[in-house]
C-alpha cells in the first residue's frame, strides 16, 4: 500500500507484524490505548534501594529473561562506556535475542551493540540514530530484526501507552545519593539534563542506576526521583564528559553555511516571528547553531525578549538565557559543561522528559508550543519532505531526533543545508528515506536560493513582499542538478532492514537493502 508520503509501505513486516501507514489526516495521536498498569510495578515507596557494586547480581533480581526490552539513554554521548559495560555482562551472563531500546547509538557504544548482535544478544534494535559500524551492518543485513527508527516523542509515546514496554531500564547518572536518586548535574562526569531516560525510568519494570558518584549530600537538582529506582550500581566509570560536546555539535565556520544562517534569519524577520514572547528551537548541526548566534544579535538590536528557547541545550543558548533574550530554557539533552552546570543552578533552566518535550499524546507538549524551529537534514525534495537518516546514496549518517516532532508542533519549521556536499546534491526530485513528512516543513533556506512549501500562501506572500530573491522548490532542485548532475540512484534490494515511525507510530517510510 502507498502512504501518503508516497512511499510503498508492507501490510506486515517480518518481526514487527501488521503495521500502520502514515496517514496526514491522522497526525498526532495513535489509536494504541495506554495499558501502564501492566507494565510498571508500583513505585518503591517503603524503601530504599538496594546499592552495590555488583552488576550481575542486579540483572539476576531484575528477572530479566531472553527475548525482554532493555533501555539506555545517550546523554552521554560520545563519552558513553555504560552500554558497553552492560553488554559485554549479559553476554557473559548468557542472555540472548534481546530487544535494545535507546534514544540514540553513537560512539564506542556502536561498536558494542554490534558486537552484541553478532554475538546473539541482540535480535532488534530500536533507537532515534545509529552510526558506523552499526550501519553498514544493518545494510548489510547483519541484524535479524528490522532496525525500528522513532523520534524522540515518537519514542516516549510508544513507551508511555505500551507498545514498547521495558523490562529492565539501564539508567547512566552523573551522581546517585544514597535515598537513590539520581541527577545528571554534579559528579565527576556530569552531562546534564536525563531528559530521556526519565520515560524508562517512570515506566520500566525494573530500573537499575549505574554511576561513578555515590554521595551522602542531599542531590541540589534530582533529575528522576529514587521511587523509580529499584537498584544502585557503582560502577568504576560511566564514560567521559569530556566526549559529551563531540559527534554533530559545532559552530560553522564555513562561508556557504554562514550565508545560508544568515538568510534563514533574514526569512524570521520578514516572517515577523521574532517578537516579545516569542519561543524558539534550534538543531545541533553547524549552520543551526549559527543562526542562533545570528539570532542574539537580531533580538538586541531590537530589543526582544522571547519567553522560552527549548530542546538540546548548548552554551550558547545558556548565554541567550542569561544575557535576558529568553525566559526560560527547556532542557532534554545538555549537548555541553555550561549548559549541564546551568541545568544545576539556574532555576530558569529547566529539565524536561521526552515525553514532556515531544509526546504528541502528551497535552503539554512542549514542541506544540514553538514558534520556530530550525531544523537540519542530510536532503530534501520537492514535496519538501525531509531526510535525516541517509544521504542521497543511501547511506545511513544521521537520526531522526526530535524533528518530526518540533516541525509538526512549530508555527515555522525552516529547514537549512547546503544545496550540495562534495557536488552531492542534497535538493532532489526524492528523498532516499521520509523522515520528516512534507506537509511539516514550511521553508528550505540554502545558498541557492529560498523554497516556500505552496502550502504556505500566507508566509509566501509575506516573503514575496520583504524583497527576499524566491523561487519554486522544483526551480531550485533544477538549479542544483544543473551543476552537480542528476545523482545516482543506489540501487535497493527487496530486504528491509529499517523502518522509519512517524510520530504516531504510523509507517512514513522502509530502509531497504
Amino acid at each position: 500500500m502507498i502512504n501518503d508520503a508516497g512511499r510503498e509501505i508492507p501490510e506486515k513486516i517480518e518481526g514487527l507484524g501488521s503495521v500502520r501507514p502514515f496517514r496526514k489526516l491522522t497526525l498526532g495521536r495513535s489509536d494504541q490505548k495506554r495499558n501502564r498498569a501492566n507494565i510498571k510495578k508500583p513505585l518503591i515507596t517503603e524503601r530504599v534501594p538496594r546499592i552495590s557494586k555488583n552488576l550481575e547480581g542486579a540483572i539476576s533480581r531484575s528477572g530479566l529473561k531472553n527475548r525482554d526490552r532493555i533501555s539506555f539513554h545517550h546523554h552521554l554521548r560520545l563519552g558513553d562506556s555504560v552500554v558497553e559495560q552492560v553488554l559485554f555482562l549479559l553476554e557473559q551472563m548468557g542472555y540472548r535475542e534481546l530487544i535494545l531500546c535507546v534514544s540514540s547509538v553513537m560512539g564506542p557504544a556502536t561498536a558494542a551493540v554490534l558486537r552484541a548482535v553478532r554475538g546473539g544478544v541482540i535480535r532488534r534494535i530500536e533507537t532515534t540514530g545509529l552510526k558506523s559500524p552499526l550501519s553498514e551492518a544493518l545494510q548489510a543485513g547483519e541484524i535479524p530484526e528490522p532496525v525500528i527508527f522513532r523520534s524522540h516523542g515518537g519514542r516516549a509515546r510508544a513507551i508511555e501507552n505500551g507498545e514498547t514496554p521495558i523490562n529492565l531500564a539501564f539508567i547512566a547518572a552523573s551522581e546517585i545519593d544514597r535515598e537513590g536518586n539520581m541527577t545528571g548535574t554534579q559528579g565527576i562526569n556530569r552531562f546534564g539534563s536525563m531528559g530521556y531516560a526519565i520515560v524508562d525510568a517512570e515506566n520500566a519494570f525494573y530500573v537499575i542506576g549505574l554511576t561513578d558518584s555515590i554521595t551522602s549530600r542531599p542531590l541540589l537538582h534530582i533529575s528522576i526521583s529514587a521511587c523509580f529506582v529499584d537498584e544502585v550500581v557503582e560502577l568504576i566509570s560511566i564514560g567521559s564528559k569530556s566526549q559529551i560536546a563531540g559527534g554533530s555539535i559545532r559552530i560553522s565556520r564555513r562561508p556557504v553555511e554562514k550565508l545560508i544562517a544568515r538568510r534563514a534569519v533574514q526569512v524570521l524577520a520578514a516572517a515577523e516571528v521574532i517578537k516579545p514572547d516569542f519561543s524558539y528551537q534550534s538543531g545541533s548541526g553547524g549552520i543551526s547553531l549559527l543562526v542562533t548566534a545570528l539570532l542574539k544579535e537580531y533580538m538586541m538590536k531590537n530589543e526582544i525578549v522571547g519567553s522560552f528557547a527549548s530542546g538540546g541545550v548548548t552554551g550558547n543558548l545558556v548565554d541567550l538565557m542569561r544575557d535576558g533574550f529568553f525566559d526560560l530554557l527547556w532542557d532534554v539533552q545538555s549537548f555541553d559543561d555550561k549548559a549541564a552546570v546551568s541545568l544545576g543552578e539556574n532555576p530558569s533552566h529547566r529539565e524536561m522528559s521526552a515525553s514532556l518535550y515531544a509526546n504528541p499524546e502528551n497535552p503539554g507538549c512542549i514542541a506544540h508550543k514553538l514558534d520556530v524551529m530550525i531544523l537540519s537534514a542530510t536532503e530534501i525534495d520537492r514535496d519538501f519532505h525531509v531526510n535525516s537518516i541517509t544521504g542521497t546514496n543511501g547511506r545511513i549518517l544521521g537520526a531522526l531526533g526530535g524533528a518530526p516532532d518540533t516541525a509538526a508542533g512549530a508555527s515555522l519549521t525552516i529547514v537549512v543545508l547546503p544545496s550540495f556536499r562534495g557536488r552531492i546534491p542534497t535538493v532532489n526530485h526524492r528523498v532516499q528515506t521520509v523522515c520528516t513528512p512534507g506537509n511539516t516543513v514550511d521553508v528550505l533556506v540554502s545558498e541557492r536560493g529560498i523554497a516556500v512549501n505552496p502550502q504556505r500562501e500566507d508566509l509566501l506572500r509575506c516573503l514575496n513582499d520583504s524583497g527576499l530573491e524566491i523561487f519554486p522548490i522544483k526551480e531550485l532542485v533544477r538549479k542544483v542538478h544543473n551543476l552537480t548532475g542528476e545523482p545516482d540512484q543506489p540501487i535497493a534490494g527487496n530486504r528491509i532492514r529499517g523502518v522509519v515511525e512517524y510520530r504516531d507510530g504510523s509507517i512514513l517510510d522502509c530502509i531497504r537493502s
